[in-house]
């Protein structure tokens, strides 16, 4: 095993990193720092503890790997050091860990949904160990192996998402195509014209397709303006009138509906729907499916960090856009005119109203 003394050799340097509270240097900024000359000691790795639930997580940071710190030469300690995390497209991430393993909880999680979005579904990021080892009072920056963190987002702060299934997509099982659009966590809404029956029911993303587990009415074929939600042996809401523009709004911590008639009864037809922005240089339009009226559906994958808007009939005239960045919140509602939309590289199912401008990227 190489000695401290001839480690040495390679260039020691100041490098002690920090904690969560503390202020730190950007490593990932060249212009202000040199680049470090990383060194390996053989059998010295860390190994990844157990998978990371956030929602059960409660102190401000957590144990991400241990070492087998026997294999340091003798009078070396580790101080402060960092993760460098790599996620399918996103970019590379550094959070800040102890010499004892231990990361910064918010920091650890700021990683993971930004790769990923808030979806509470476990996921995997290859990390690789860098830790600043420490002898009379000079410093070598070890490299410790990387590890495959796994990472579940809180469930706490997700949005479920939800689908009707119901006469507007031929009450298929198979056809994720209208999407509900939420207004908050618990409250989710859907304007259409509710054409033929005007009838359905609600499936959550985990349960679509499993007829048991729809949401809907008490009584099949309730028509009423407002009702409570059931799931067990739910039946069909109806529409009051079938044929009209409404708004069906589900609340799913009260488990109620009510459905609310638009003044307008005749809101503005569009020939199409598109996507336009950085992702395609802003030239011509990703094109989108109408799945009900005046709602509209498109697969998107984006190769990197992109803003967009959507737009009608592949003119200006008619846009929707809003301050919103998809990585903390995948949902909203667009304005006429409004800013640019935020996007992260992935692949989404993106859905969208022309009517109320309200959008959701979902992450596929």
């Amino acid at each position: 095993m190489k000695n401290i003394s001839k480690l040495l050799a390679f260039g020691f340097m100041g490098l002690a990193l920090a904690s969560c509270d503390d202020s730190y240097d950007d490593w990932s900024q060249p212009q202000q720092n040199p680049q470090e000359e990383i060194i390996t000691l053989p059998n010295f790795t860390a190994t990844v503890a157990q998978p990371i639930d956030f929602d059960q997580v409660t102190s401000d940071s957590v144990t991400v790997f241990t070492l087998n710190e026997a294999t340091l030469p003798e009078g070396v300690t580790l101080e402060k050091g960092r993760l460098e995390i790599t996620a399918q497209n996103a970019a590379k991430t550094t959070v800040n860990v102890s010499g004892n393993g231990r990361a910064c909880t918010a920091e650890l999680l700021d990683a993971v949904v930004a790769a990923y979005g808030k979806r509470p579904v476990e996921r995997t990021m290859s990390a690789e160990v860098l830790l600043n080892a420490m002898k009379d009072g000079q410093a070598a920056l070890i490299k410790a192996g990387t590890i495959e963190l796994k990472l579940t987002p809180k469930a706490s702060e997700y949005t479920p998402i939800y689908y009707l299934v119901g006469e507007l997509q031929g009450w298929s099982d198979q056809a994720k195509t209208c999407m509900f659009y939420p207004e908050s966590q618990t409250v989710q809404t859907y304007t259409t014209q509710w054409t033929g029956a005007g009838n359905l029911k609600i499936w959550d993303e985990n349960n679509f397709g499993k007829w048991a587990n729809a949401i809907g009415a008490a009584t099949d074929g309730d028509n009423s303006a407002s009702g409570k939600l059931v799931t067990s042996n739910a039946g069909a809401m109806v529409c009051p009138e079938p044929g009209t523009f409404y708004t069906l709004k589900v609340d799913f911590e009260t488990m109620s509906y009510t459905w609310t008639k638009l003044d307008n009864q005749t809101p503005a037809e569009y020939e199409k729907i598109g996507l336009i922005g950085d992702f395609n240089e802003w030239k011509s339009d990703e094109e989108m499916t109408a799945t009900a009226p005046h709602n509209w559906t498109a697969e998107l994958t984006i190769a990197a960090d992109t803003k967009l808007k959507f737009r009608a009939n592949g003119s200006w005239d008619d846009n929707w856009g809003a301050d919103v960045n998809v990585a903390e919140k995948y949902y909203g509602t667009g304005t006429k005119g409004g800013e640019n939309i935020k996007v992260p590289a992935g692949k989404y199912n993106v859905f969208f109203n022309d009517i109320t401008g309200e959008f959701v990227f979902a992450a596929k």
